[in-house]
Formats: structure tokens, sequence, C-alpha cells
């Protein structure tokens, strides 16, 4: 039991207190002061602790602790606060504050002082915002104020491609509805851009069903673009054409682009952070200026007729092509402008895409015979009645001539000469004339040298044809010029010039713009054609009554229409080969002429190049009379009396 109590009072005993114990149990806190204290650094703050060399805490000789200078701890005992080099750390702060305030003096000078405009007009742009307005291309007009061509608009499809996360799973499903293979779209998609193109100017079907898709990173917005209501292949050579930016790249379409083409305008408005217009209102505004429309002086019933026929021409004669012009008499108006040519590859006949009447040139044959005949009739040097000595063979120069068709000898007057189109016939009565004065009534007709005005813009790609300067003819020069070999002429030089006879001897400039209409729509008419006067009135009445008994009695009898008197001249003639010489089996065949032959309304072209049946009264005389004939009821001319 003492055993016991003993443990047990062993147990609760408290032990004896020694300082490395630290401050007995029950203790007040020490009280701190500067020489019972000893200082210890923890994260760098000063720490006080009570010495066991003051005593207990809350003992006597605490609480009766006085200044005595024997009661304060030994000095071996004593530690100092360290707060580490003040000198330094000011001087460090000192510097670092002035390092920053000279930088931003020197920031707010750059910004204020020296950069003050460069970063006004910064501040300038980031608060307003710029739009183009974009102005629409004139349309293009027949005489009737049809349409051939008139600006659209089209959906083109576009792309983000940041915000195209499959590019192969959204090009699947675009190629769906878009003709396009997945492999383009998708190397498109997978750009490194922020905008690319997927498909421009579709149908709006097609623009439509992208949109349905709702694909993300994919839009649809409209462009402009160029729309013909009569199809792309009517009138392509005349009209020209566009590229998908709008850009002329031919015919009506860049000849007159200075007149098609509108002036874009500008908005300049202030905005907001969030891009909104601020109600300030506009700060600049430059108003859009749309292009003017362009009137043709084309009859659109009169060229589908001529394209028509005139490929119907090339599919049964086998020719590589051919052109046909139709003008207005008194105006010099082109009413019809037509040429078609047959692919080399496929044998598919088309319109080309080309203006052929105006700038392909070919040697006219028998058909420029005519202003030979004219010519010594308005020199007076021979009559349409005085006969002529025309053999079958004749000598010129160095060369020996012989008819094609006839090896007889035969008397013929100046009027039978054209009428069954004697070359030897035609030679001898240019003898008479001279070279001099026969290049001189050739350039008069129109010959070596463009068909519009002076001074005016010509077609693009306009050829003046070629009739070399009298000093330089040499040789058979007269004698071939004479019936139309060594000259080379265009489809509305041979036109114009038919056109003068039948203008009572006035040439008029060929003519394809009657005016235009501005955005107010208000018509300016064209200036009228240009004319000068070539023959006189009675040479010109003696070669259309010439021309007509062509029509009646020689090579010209399938370009008669019935109720109606035409005056004409076939053409064959065989085309220059690459050796220098002439071929002997191509040719070119060709109708000229007008009608109704004593008042005449319309001058009709009809050339083919390289016909199987290369006689051209068999050929282009009866592609003549149709065409004529179409375009005498589209203009209600009455039948001869």
């Amino acid at each position: 039991m003492t055993d016991v109590l003993d443990r047990d009072e062993r147990r609760v005993a408290p032990a004896p207190w020694h300082p490395s114990m630290g401050a007995p149990p029950g203790l007040r806190p020490p009280v701190a002061s500067a020489d019972s204290t000893t200082t210890r650094r923890s994260h760098g703050a000063a720490e006080l602790h009570w010495h066991p060399s003051v005593g207990a805490p809350g003992s006597a000789l605490e609480s009766g602790r006085t200044a005595d200078a024997d009661s304060a701890p030994p000095k071996s005992h004593r530690r100092k606060v360290r707060t580490g080099p003040p000198r330094r750390r000011a001087l460090l702060l000192i510097i670092a504050t002035a390092i920053a305030l000279a930088t931003l003096a020197a920031r707010l000078v750059q910004v204020q002082v020296l950069d003050r405009e460069t970063y006004a007009a910064l501040g300038e742009r980031q608060g307003t915002a710029q739009w183009e307005l974009e102005s629409v291309r004139g349309a293009i007009l027949d005489r009737n104020l049809n349409l051939l061509a008139v600006s659209d608009n089209l959906p083109t499809i576009w792309a983000d491609p940041r915000l195209v996360t499959d590019p192969y799973q959204t090009a699947t499903a675009l190629a769906s509805v878009l003709d396009i293979d997945i492999g383009v779209i998708a190397e498109r998609l997978a750009s490194d851009r922020h905008f690319v193109y997927v498909a421009r100017q579709v149908s709006p079907s097609d623009g439509l069903a992208v949109q349905e898709l709702q694909l993300e990173g994919v839009g649809v917005r409209g462009e402009s673009s160029r729309l013909r209501p009569n199809g792309d292949d009517f009138a392509r050579g005349l009209l020209g054409a566009v590229d998908i930016d709008q850009n002329p790249l031919g015919g009506a379409e860049k000849q007159f682009t200075e007149m098609l083409d509108g002036t874009d305008g500008l908005e300049v408005a202030r905005i907001a952070q969030s891009g909104m217009p601020l109600p300030t209102g506009t700060e600049l505004f430059e108003p859009v200026s749309h292009g003017d429309d362009v009137v043709l002086t084309l009859h659109t019933q009169m060229q589908w007729v001529a394209e028509r026929s005139l490929s119907t021409a090339v599919h049964t004669t086998g020719a590589r092509g051919g052109m046909v012009v139709v003008m207005q008499t008194d105006t010099g108006d082109v009413l019809a402008l037509a040429g078609v040519a047959r692919d080399s590859e496929t044998g598919q006949i088309g319109p080309v895409a080309y203006n052929p009447a105006y700038t392909d040139a070919f040697e006219p044959g028998s058909v420029a015979k005519s202003f030979t005949v004219a010519a010594v009739l308005e020199a007076g040097v021979t009559t349409p009645t005085e006969s002529h000595s025309t053999p079958a063979a004749y000598m010129f120069a160095d060369k020996e001539f012989t008819e094609p068709y006839s090896d007889v000898d035969r008397q013929m007057t100046t009027a039978e000469i054209l009428i069954h189109s004697s070359n030897i016939g035609t030679i001898r009565l240019a003898e008479r004339l001279g070279a001099a004065e026969m290049q001189r009534s050739l350039r008069a007709f129109g010959f070596g040298r463009l068909t519009g005005a002076e001074g005016a813009p010509a077609l693009p790609g306009e050829s003046r044809g070629i009739l070399r300067a009298a000093n330089q003819w040499r040789g058979t020069d007269l004698a071939t010029i004479a019936f139309g070999q060594g000259i080379a002429v265009t489809a509305v030089q041979l036109a114009a010039a038919y056109n003068t006879i039948a203008n009572d001897g006035v040439y008029v400039t060929p003519r394809l713009v009657l005016g235009s209409v501005d955005s107010n729509g208000a018509l300016r008419p064209a200036d009228p054609a240009v004319t000068r006067r070539v023959l006189s009135p009675h040479t010109a009445g003696e070669m259309k009554s010439i021309l007509a008994d062509v029509v009646a009695e020689g090579t010209g009898k399938r370009a008669a229409i019935d109720g109606y008197r035409v005056a004409g001249k076939t053409g064959t003639a065989q085309k220059p080969s690459p050796d220098g010489g002439y071929s002997s089996d191509a040719y070119t065949s060709s109708f000229a002429g007008f009608l109704p032959a004593d008042h005449p309304e319309l001058t009709v072209v009809v050339v083919l190049d390289e016909p199987d049946e290369y006689r051209a009264g068999i050929v282009a005389a009866p592609v003549f009379a149709e065409v004529a004939e179409y375009a005498l009821r589209m203009l209600q001319v009455s039948p001869d009396a």
C-alpha cells in the first residue's frame, strides 16, 4: 500500500524546476526590458526572451528590481537589434525612384511633344471608322433600250480559317452543295490567313444552301457581278466581257469603260470603343457616283438573226468561220455585228470572244472591183456604156493575167466589166487612173485607216488593213490591187465603203454608240457620225444602177429578195500562202451590197473564211439575202413599187 501510495505520490509530485525547462507553469508572461532580454532572429523579426539571471518571472527579485548597476546582467549577455545598413537602402530607393521618374518624364515628352502628331492621328483613327461605298457599273443597252449587260449581285462564299475547327469536315459539307472538290476546299480552309474565298459569285440557290448549313467560320456575302440577259454568247465579240473583279477585258466593256465605270464613295464616322457609330454623326461623306448606261446602235433581233444565219452557213459550207455587218445607210449605225468560228478541236461553231469584223483583215478579191470602177467614173476617164476590149489573157508588167471564167476575147462596157466580174477589164480601167490616183481613191473610201473619226478612240484591236503608199507600188501592184489582191481590208471597212455608194457618195463613219444615260435617267445623245464626200451624187447613182444589175444579171443573183431591188457584188479571193504566193484551195468568199437599190436603207456585208464551196455567189450571197430580208421587216421598209 505504501508502495502504491508512494508510486502515486511520486507520480503527482512536481519535479524541481530548472532554467532549461523554461518559465515555471502558472507564472505571468515575462516583462521585457532592455537589460533583461536577449535577441534572436526568426524570419527577420526580433523576439524578446526571458533570461535566468533576472529571476523567475513575477518573483520578488523581478518585482523589486531597480536601476542598480549591480543588479544589471553582465555585458556579455547583452545583444543589440540589427536592422541592416540604412544608408545603402535609402540610396538604392532614391536611385530607383529617380530612374522611374526620368523614364516617365521621357515618355511624356515623346508622346506629348516629339511624336504629338503621330499619336494624335493614331487616336483619331482609333476613334473613327470608314466605309467604302461601292459604285455600280453602268448597263449596256441596245438601240431600243433593251438590256444587253447589267450589274447584278451574286453570293460569294468566304471563310475565316481561324474559326474553322475541322477543315475537312467543313469542306465535306460545302462540297455537298458546291461544285468544288473537297480537297480544294479543305486546303483553303487550312490556310493561316484571316480571310479566304471558298467560291465566288455562285448561284443564288447555292448561296442559300450554304447559309442553311450554318458552318462555323464560313459566311456568305453579296458581290457585284455582270449579267448578260441574252446569254454570254450573244454579241459576245461586240459587248466584250469583264473579269470576276469587274475589270473590262474587251469589246464595248473596255472601249466605253470611262462612261461605264462609276466612282466609289466614302463615309468616315466617329465610333465608340465597342465599334458602334456615335450620335455625333458622319465626319466625312463622299457620295457614290454610279456609272452611266451606254446605249449601243445594236438591234437585238437583227443581231440574233445575223448570228443564227452566219452559224448555219459556216456549218453547211464547212467554213472555218465568218462575219456579218449590218449598217444603217444614212446614219452609219451598226445594227448587227456577228462573228463566229469553228473550234478546230471539237468542230463546234459559236460566237468568238473578239470582234473579227474590226480586227481581222483579209484580201477582198472581186468585191473590191466596185471601187476601181467608181474611181474611173468619178475621174471621168470612162462612162458606164463605153465599150472595152477584154482579151482572155493580158500582159501587165512581167506577168500574164487570164480571166478565171472565160477563155475568149470579148467586148464589154464599163458596166459589164463589173457585172461579169472581169479581171482583165478591171486592170485596163485601172491603167487609165495610175497608181497615185487609185491609191488616193481607195483611201478616200476608208481603206488603210481606222474607221472612227480622227482623234476618236479606236475599237480595241481594230485593224487599219493594208494599203501601201502609191510610191511603194511595184510591178503588178496596180493590176492586182484593182481586182482585190495586194490590199487587205476589214469587214467594217468594206461595209462603210459600200455604204458610201449607197449614201449618194458620202462616207459615213460607222457608229456603235447612240448615247448614254446618266444616273438621273437623262439621255445624252452621241455626236452625229462624221461624214465626208467621196463620190459625186451622179457617180454614186451610176454605181447603184450597175450594182443592181450585178444582182439581177450577174454573179450575185442569189442575193435577190422578192419585192426589193438589191445592189451588190460578190468576191472570191484566193488566200495568201505562207510561201508568198496564193493558195489554190483556200478562199475568202464575200458579198457586199445595199437595198433597196434606188433609196438604200441598209448596207450588209457577209464574209466566209475558207468554205468548201468557195464561189461567193453560191455561199455568201444567200446569207446576205436572209439577213437583209429580216432587217427590212424589222425596220418596216416598204417594198419597191
